[in-house]
């Protein structure tokens, strides 16, 4: 098999600091609001981001 590798380009910040406070799907929230952060190396790739009505990231969740 083939090992894949990935190089991150921004951070998604959350409210949600404790996993065991965290819900495991976004109804649950209760209106929290996240922030995306993209590399300032990468935002040129944002430039034609508004005619899309949704965004797949893909993520890491590096302290788990």
């Amino acid at each position: 098999m083939t090992d894949i590798a990935h190089t991150p380009i921004g951070i998604i910040h959350s409210p949600f600091t404790n996993p065991d406070d965290t819900p495991i799907q976004s109804v649950f929230a209760d209106g929290a609001r996240g922030e995306v952060e993209v590399f300032p190396e990468y935002a040129a790739g944002l430039k034609d981001i508004d005619g899309f009505s949704h965004l797949i990231l893909i993520y890491h969740f590096h302290l788990v």
